[in-house]
């Protein structure tokens, strides 16, 4: 839960400053189109509220897609693989561990801090970083790495103007928002014992604990599904979608959710049953963000340039736009 709070507080931060409309003055003539074509795929520039906004629908999507009837054996499927790790949680936790020992990666998160931020109201978070391999592969999951990635494209998309940028920033936060509701709701349900804590050979069950228990030992409740990886996987999900032509986002996005699925059963804070859940959710929620966050446009409209009319000073005339990468450049929406 942590982590997902210091997602959600430096995005709103950001988007706090990001105006809620884009007007020129009359006297400057704008050529800018109102949607920006990308690979096919139209993007409008966002409501900074969006990503909060579309959450009650993005839930009744979520249940809609799920209980589909062609989706009856997929979920049969997750369900009867995330039942056989179960039988072999044990045994596959105690060999990462060795594993772990043989390539020294530590098996605790060490973390120091890395700022002390005082927010409006006088709340205050604590920023901290990883100080080893280990510490640093679970990072890899945490709610700061994210809000990075998120703040990294609003940065640009208000510097460059461009809509796709913006968009896969207001995608990543509305996907890791209510895919987390829906994970923190699964762990306060399943209540499911860590590898650190557990008390039975691949932890124990304890559906519907008391909360207040809960709330005083979490990681004795909260293993089932995980929240990291699930995360790592709307961002994989939202990022790759937007920027099909990176095609080197996906493997490398995947081989890092390799990496972190690795050590956080080597630090004991999760078991290999809690992943498939973890990933399908994620993937659904970053699938749902993106739908919601563009449209799809004709083919010729991701033709590499185009020519139309437009009006300068109440008079007709032609404009040249190039839709190369971010939106087209001043230069290249200079009237003809």
């Amino acid at each position: 839960m942590i982590s997902f709070v210091r997602l959600a507080l430096p995005t709103i931060l950001l988007f706090s400053s990001y105006p809620l409309s884009a007007e020129t003055p009359s006297e400057v003539p704008s050529l800018d189109l109102p949607v920006h074509v990308r690979r096919g795929y139209g993007y409008t520039r966002p409501h900074p509220l969006a990503f909060i906004t579309h959450q009650p629908s993005d839930m009744k999507m979520a249940w809609q897609r799920t209980f589909k009837k062609e989706n009856i054996l997929p979920l049969s499927l997750l369900a009867a693989g995330t039942g056989v790790l179960i039988v072999l949680d044990q045994y596959l936790f105690e060999r990462t561990y060795k594993a772990g020992d043989t390539l020294n990666i530590t098996h605790e998160s060490e973390q120091n801090t890395l700022a002390d931020i005082t927010l409006p109201g006088s709340y205050k978070v604590r920023l901290n970083g990883p100080n080893n391999i280990g510490t640093g592969l679970y990072f890899l999951g945490d709610g700061i790495t994210h809000a990075a990635i998120a703040g990294s494209f609003l940065t640009v998309g208000l510097m460059a103007s461009d809509n796709r940028a913006l968009q896969t920033a207001s995608q990543l936060v509305e996907g890791i928002l209510a895919n987390g509701i829906v994970v923190q709701l699964l762990k306060h349900t399943t209540g499911r014992e860590n590898p650190n804590t557990a008390t039975q050979t691949g932890g124990k069950w304890q559906f519907f604990p008391n909360q207040k228990d809960y709330a005083k030992h979490v990681n004795k409740y909260d293993a089932f599904p995980s929240g990291h990886l699930s995360t790592a996987m709307v961002t994989v999900t939202v990022i790759s979608s937007n920027y099909p032509e990176y095609k080197f986002v996906r493997p490398l996005g995947y081989t890092l959710m390799g990496a972190l699925s690795f050590q956080m059963v080597n630090n004991g804070v999760h078991w290999y049953s809690d992943y498939p859940l973890a990933i399908a959710m994620g993937w659904m929620f970053g699938k749902i963000a993106v739908d919601r966050g563009r449209s799809k446009t004709d083919d010729s409209a991701s033709l590499p340039f185009f020519i139309g009319p437009t009006t300068i000073a109440g008079k007709p005339g032609l404009a040249l736009t190039f839709p190369f990468g971010g939106p087209p450049s001043k230069k290249a929406r200079s009237p003809l």
